[in-house]
């Protein structure tokens, strides 16, 4: 477990798959209602999922690196 600082996004992992689902994979695609933000955000982290490569390369940022698995324990 890592205590991160209040208010400290680019330190947390997370945020890095938020920013793909939203910067590119949503894009500036018009949302019709709370159904399709659904339907499309489901459809983004699914895709993401299946994206392994590009999960781990968000642990490998300067400021996520801490919380990267190591090789031998992997």
């Amino acid at each position: 477990m890592f205590f991160l600082p209040t208010h400290s996004p680019k330190l947390n992992p997370d945020e890095q798959v938020w920013n793909e689902v939203k910067h590119r994979q949503l894009g500036k695609q018009p949302i019709r209602s709370k159904l399709d933000l659904n339907r499309r955000i489901h459809s983004s982290l699914k895709f993401l999922q299946e994206q392994m490569a590009k999960v781990r390369s968000f642990f490998q940022l300067p400021d996520t690196q801490y919380a990267a698995l190591q090789e031998s324990i992997a």
